[in-house]
């Protein structure tokens, strides 16, 4: 049975080499990819537009955005809080774009968003161009959890997305993870995130 999965992960990641493919597994274990997690933010508000996160992102987002809140609500979704060290959490338009100063083959972030709405992923080239995009439904477990989230990315052939885009009411998003060119590591991770729709809970 181990040996079947695996060999599964393999022929799918095979399959996404020659193309695009949305991943429901981190990147952020791949040797060389940068994380952003937000932790020394300690609730800034962000009033003007741009904040330079470190390791060459950039974040664009609506007014009154925050970076690592003690806690953000998200109604039959339960709440997301502190215990994750740190998460951004969209404003009153729900967007938050994060750029890259080099292009990147492959993105993703644990993500939630208010219960009953969805989100919509978008990742960009230069220019502008749309490269990918998919809608997350997430449902937590319950209305009083704590935390919970999914995976959501892409991962191209390519290196071209210069910037990834998470739009939705009460989006929230952590660990933002981009690897720089395609790996077998990052490709056989795919192979095993598209098995199925990995849902994690974060506890302290």
């Amino acid at each position: 049975m181990k040996f079947n999965l695996i060999a599964a992960a393999a022929l799918m990641a095979a399959s996404v080499s020659a193309q695009a493919a949305v991943i429901t597994t981190s990147l952020d274990s791949i040797a060389g990819a940068t994380v952003i997690g937000f932790e020394s933010f300690d609730g800034f508000i962000n009033e003007t537009g741009t904040v330079n996160l470190g390791q060459g992102v950039s974040l664009s987002s609506d007014t009154n955005a925050e970076l690592s809140p003690s806690e953000r609500q998200l109604g039959t979704n339960g709440a997301w809080t502190f215990f994750l060290n740190g998460f951004a959490a969209s404003g009153s338009n729900g967007v938050l774009d994060f750029s890259f100063d080099t292009l990147k083959s492959g993105v993703s972030a644990y993500v939630s968003h208010f219960g009953g709405e969805s989100l919509l992923v978008e990742a960009f080239g230069l220019g502008g161009t749309l490269l990918e995009s998919t809608t997350v439904s997430f449902a937590a477990s319950s209305d009083g959890a704590y935390d919970e989230g999914t995976t959501i990315g892409f991962l191209r052939s390519s290196t071209d997305i210069a910037s990834v885009r998470f739009t939705g009411v009460g989006a929230v998003v952590d660990n933002v993870a981009a690897v720089p060119e395609p790996t077998s590591l990052a490709l056989l991770a795919v192979g095993l995130g598209v098995l199925g729709f990995a849902v994690r809970r974060r506890q302290a």
